[in-house]
């Protein structure tokens, strides 16, 4: 065996700069990819998404060192704007991936509504312009030549670095975390659940009995909905970070809907706020008036909100006022709202 592959990634003479790069460049593309799909997936497959989201995370700071080294070397040679974009760019990557851990570990979650998850996937958007700078500016940095063994060496050095550091994060964390990474809080505690909102929408101040509900264009009385109403346990999970379990009083919006005859389904709040769902999710998704035989809480969406079990929480619209039929399909819409 090769005595030098036993070096630390740190002073190791043969993972040279290039290498590095490229390591640390497809590294940080899997974080973002595989940030945003589990930051949007609630079902069992995104399970894999988060964990492959973890590792490279981890990866990156595994390389951190070597990256460091060679930029020490290299950084004096250039333009002092130059220099201090790319260190600007080295600690946001880095600020990232540490309130990842933070978030992930729950050594801090945050102040108020801004979670260490949410100031994570905002940073992680701040950062990208300079990603984008970084590459355009080094066209010629990484060679095809770099593609070989040793390349492969380093980037598995980086990954069993991260895998180890998993397996510590997990055995310190405990077992309240969902798949998808959110802590659990106040299960079966509807009192104690958080009330957040997604980006710019607000709880309206609209009496119940002023409320109105179009159903395919139909009126329906909340009176008719808490008779239909039946206990359903779901999980809420949050992309702020946390989940909770509770028993939501809800109808099945197939009772509700019998003949959909179209492609999607439209939930939209009288916020303004709304998501499209493939018509054959009608068994899948229900009109909750209350939870553990209490009525809904205005933050919470009360008098009418969705539950989708299955989904991410920005799914679940609160204040519901409508449900219509739509012939274009569900996923003919922003990945995430911009609402």
């Amino acid at each position: 065996m090769n005595p030098r592959i036993a070096v630390p990634l740190s002073s190791a003479s043969w993972l040279t700069a290039r290498r590095v790069d490229l390591l640390l460049g497809a590294a940080v593309a899997a974080a973002g990819v595989s940030g945003l799909v589990a930051w949007a997936v609630g079902s069992g497959w995104g399970r894999w998404v988060t964990l492959a989201h973890a590792f490279a995370g981890l990866a990156v700071l595994a390389l951190a060192p070597a990256k460091l080294k060679g930029s020490v070397r290299t950084g004096m040679r250039r333009r002092r704007a130059t220099r201090l974009l790319s260190v600007l760019l080295g600690l946001a990557v880095l600020s990232t991936v540490a309130l990842g851990v933070l978030h992930a570990t729950g050594l801090w979650h945050g102040v108020g509504y801004w979670s260490a998850l949410w100031t994570h996937v905002l940073l992680a958007a701040l950062l990208s312009p300079l990603l984008v700078w970084h590459v355009v500016s080094r066209p010629s940095r990484v060679r095809p030549a770099d593609l070989d063994r040793r390349t492969l060496l380093g980037g598995g050095a980086a990954v069993a670095a991260a895998g180890a550091v998993y397996g510590i994060q997990q055995l310190l964390v405990g077992d309240n975390r969902r798949f998808t990474g959110s802590h659990e809080i106040a299960s079966f505690e509807p009192e104690r659940m958080p009330t957040t909102m997604w980006l710019n929408d607000r709880s309206p101040r609209l009496a119940a009995d002023d409320w109105e509900l179009l159903i395919a264009g139909r009126r329906v009385e909340l009176a008719d909905l808490q008779d239909r109403a039946r206990p359903l346990q779901a999980d809420l999970d949050c992309t702020g970070g946390w989940w909770s379990r509770q028993s939501w009083d809800a109808a099945p919006l197939a009772e509700l809907m019998p003949d959909i005859s179209a492609r999607s389904i439209e939930v939209a709040s009288v916020t303004g706020y709304s998501r499209l769902f493939p018509a054959d999710d009608a068994g899948n998704l229900h009109l909750a008036v209350g939870y553990n035989g209490e009525p809904l809480r205005r933050g919470h969406g009360a008098p009418v909100r969705l539950v989708a079990p299955g989904r991410r929480g920005f799914w679940w619209v609160k204040w519901v006022g409508r449900v219509d039929l739509r012939d274009r399909p569900w996923w003919l819409q922003l990945p995430f709202p911009l609402e």
